[in-house]
């Protein structure tokens, strides 16, 4: 079972819920929750990044996710 979880889905284990980055990094000043087994994670905010490669410059959407903690 993977300790991630996306905003607006159910959570899968009652517990402690923190926000991660994009690959699963911390993320500063970062939300925390207490939920129970079932309950619908809140909605991050999408932020949108940059990234330069061999001259082209691409745009894209990323959201954090929810990281069960031990």
């Amino acid at each position: 079972m993977s300790r991630f979880v996306k905003s607006g889905e159910a959570a899968p284990v009652a517990g402690t819920y923190v926000e991660a980055g994009h690959g699963g990094g911390k993320v500063k000043n970062g939300q925390r929750i207490e939920v129970e087994k079932g309950e619908t994670l809140p909605e991050l905010k999408t932020y949108t990044v940059t990234i330069n490669h061999k001259g082209e410059e691409k745009k894209r959407e990323r959201q954090h996710v929810w990281l069960l903690e031990k």
